[in-house]
């Protein structure tokens, strides 16, 4: 039974990850900053051992790798701090012997004449992305066998903490409050998807090594994204557009925005092409976001005011 490590333990798309390697029969090395903290149930099941540690640590990461056939690195998304988490693990994986990265990034990092560019940085998602394209690099210099998923807006954007940071003021009006343009397209991720995806590559190294795989599933209108919701929940969900002068205050409080108006100025459609390949290709089907909401409807009630 093979042991895997995980970082950022705490984090969605590591226990997801988690919860599919479990089910796999594997074992796993959770790596979080305070295990006294520690609350995800899935943590807590048998198979899972916690470790305390931060992801720039080398000495606590190559502790908590030992014994691991594997590692899923999930960086926390601060600019310079992620390049620093990937090297530390990535050092610590070769220290002790493992065998396969699996690194997360987003949506189109891969494709670096889309954002690396003066629109993309008049928006504020330059040094995102080059963290993000950082983080590849390191895994893939690594000389370990690797696999990168690219995630696109994941389910849990629409559930609590994450709905407010993206849709402020959600839990109390109902609203999406939102900077999108009519017909612009946010791709869709389901976190059970990367999780399915990341322990598949893990069991796997040699079918996914060298894979950068894009699991842009959905593309979605705000307005179509938002009937979704409303259906799912059974509650009334109201779009509001922020005006010129909202979106300009909101560039400097709302991060969120900055992905609307970056899927407002690009065209997605190279990354939609090769989304339509990865199902064929893995043999693992992707989750429709209304079916990911209603796995989990009891959190987007508790996120939705009745």
């Amino acid at each position: 039974m093979a042991t895997y490590l995980v970082t950022q333990a705490t984090g969605h798309q590591s226990q997801w990850t988690i919860k599919h390697l479990l089910e796999a029969g594997a074992k796993v090395h959770a790596v979080v900053r305070d295990p006294a903290k520690v609350q995800a149930k899935v943590l807590k099941e048998p198979g899972v051992t916690i470790f305390q540690g931060n992801t720039n640590n080398l000495e606590e990461i190559t502790r908590a790798a030992q014994g691991c056939k594997g590692a899923f690195l999930n960086t926390f998304p601060i600019p310079g701090i992620e390049t620093e988490q990937a090297k530390t693990v990535v050092e610590a994986c070769k220290k002790v012997g493992i065998e396969s990265i699996v690194a997360t990034t987003t949506f189109g990092t891969g494709h670096r004449h889309m954002w690396d560019e003066e629109v993309t940085k008049e928006i504020g998602l330059h040094g995102y992305y080059s963290s993000k394209a950082s983080i590849e690099d390191a895994v893939r210099q690594s000389g370990l066998k690797y696999t990168i998923l690219r995630p696109a807006f994941i389910h849990f954007n629409y559930f609590g903490a994450s709905a407010e940071h993206n849709f402020p003021g959600i839990s109390t009006t109902g609203e999406l409050v939102h900077s999108y343009e009519e017909n612009a397209r946010m791709p869709h991720t389901d976190a059970s998807d990367i999780g399915k995806y990341a322990a598949a590559a893990l069991q796997n190294p040699s079918k996914f090594n060298g894979k950068e795989i894009e699991l842009s599933n959905e593309p979605l209108t705000v307005k179509e994204a938002r009937d979704i919701v409303a259906r799912v929940s059974g509650r009334e969900v109201r779009l509001r557009k922020r005006t010129p002068a909202e979106v300009e205050e909101a560039k400097t409080t709302a991060f969120a925005q900055r992905f609307h108006l970056f899927t407002n100025a690009k065209d997605f459609s190279t990354i939609f092409e090769k989304v339509g390949k990865v199902q064929e290709e893995f043999g693992i089907p992707f989750t429709s976001f209304e079916d990911a909401l209603k796995r989990e409807r009891d959190e987007l009630l508790a996120t939705i005011p009745a």
